[in-house]
């Protein structure tokens, strides 16, 4: 079996067999498509995926594919079971999925079909109990030796995480976990031995970071001074990670792992 590498995001428009057929806007990393930070009118669950699968393609019908899921981390979808997931025929706001080869293996967000596309595409194909392959977010992220990647937390980004641990990523960004409430913005990202982060000139000089784990547990509650700081982690520090920073009159939270 084949194992292929793909990352979709918004960036992709230009390329015409791994984008959506409309223009629009939408969560920009996989957390935030999971759990998007828009508030009403907007409704955040527009972006929200049913399933996130492991799968292999077994092969295309039309402008849709046939699955095989291998996993399904956050739905009740059975390991072997067949599905149908449409993407777009070039008239609904879907991304395409036909450009996958037999036999790849992938991970995507998908959701419950609409059935918009048979009206639209001139087909009458789809059938309740298929699924669709979303637009406007991030569905599609690579898979290689066990490995996830993609803008997992970061735009833009290419983060990994091991397929093992990735369950516990994505139940750390479904509407269960701390939902992201920001007053500034900053950059945090894993430096290895510990975090990173950097904040703009708006901040004041003084600042505080707290880390938590998925258990609530405090890792770290330190203040530092300056633009950047370079913190350290405890070495048993792992998985899913809750940080913020405030200077006392603005805060941001973010999520990061760390393996």
């Amino acid at each position: 079996m084949r194992l292929i590498v793909l990352l979709v995001g918004l960036a992709w428009f230009s390329l015409p067999t791994r984008t959506q057929a409309c223009s629009c806007f939408g969560p920009t990393t996989f957390c935030e498509t999971l759990y998007p930070s828009y508030d009403p009118p907007i409704d955040p669950a527009w972006w929200t995926p049913h399933h996130i699968i492991l799968g292999v393609k077994l092969g295309s019908v039309e402008y849709g594919v046939d699955m095989k899921v291998v996993h399904d981390f956050n739905g009740d979808l059975q390991q072997d079971q067949v599905i149908r997931v449409w993407g777009d025929c070039g008239l609904l706001c879907r991304m395409y999925n036909t450009g996958v080869a037999d036999g790849d293996t992938v991970l995507w967000g998908i959701q419950d079909c609409d059935l918009s596309g048979n009206g639209s595409c001139g087909l009458s194909v789809e059938q309740a109990g298929d699924f669709q392959l979303p637009g406007c977010g991030v569905y599609w992220l690579g898979y290689d030796s066990g490995v996830i990647s993609g803008p997992l937390f970061t735009e833009g980004a290419t983060e990994t995480v091991s397929v093992a641990a990735f369950g516990d990523l994505v139940n750390g960004c479904l509407p269960t976990a701390v939902r992201e409430r920001t007053s500034a913005r900053a950059r945090v990202w894993c430096n290895g031995p510990g975090i990173t982060i950097e904040t703009g000139a708006e901040w004041s000089e003084d600042k505080q970071a707290c880390v938590t784990d998925a258990a609530g547990r405090v890792l770290l509650d330190v203040g530092y001074r300056g633009s950047r700081g370079d913190l350290p982690l405890p070495p048993t520090a792992g998985g899913l990670l809750l940080v913020r920073v405030s200077d006392g009159r603005r805060s941001y939270t973010t999520k990061l792992f760390a393996e």
